[in-house]
């Protein structure tokens, strides 16, 4: 595979992994309720998990996953463009 190939599909990889990470967050943060133990469960009337689509276990276990792609991905970029990064920091740096 091409480098300019490879750069693409590194790219489509971090925005994808950015965007699971984004929602995810959101989906946690502001639509499900915070914590995991929900109060008493038994006995008549009980209530049943909250779920917008996943259960909140679910989405943590998106969010997580998205989190470690993402990091490799970050990774990865970083390996990849690491010559250009070096030459930047020399050039910000250098002595006139």
């Amino acid at each position: 595979m091409g480098r300019v190939k490879l750069n693409f599909w590194l790219a489509v990889g971090l925005a994808l992994a950015g965007t699971g990470l984004a929602v995810s967050g959101f989906v946690r943060w502001l639509v499900l309720p915070c914590g995991g133990g929900y109060g008493y469960r038994g006995g008549r009337g009980g209530y049943a998990e909250p779920v917008f689509l996943l259960t909140r276990d679910a989405w943590d276990d998106v969010h997580k996953l998205c989190a470690v792609l993402f990091l490799g991905l970050v990774a990865a970029h970083i390996a990849l463009h690491w010559d250009w990064l070096l030459c930047a920091a020399r050039s910000l740096f250098r002595r006139r």
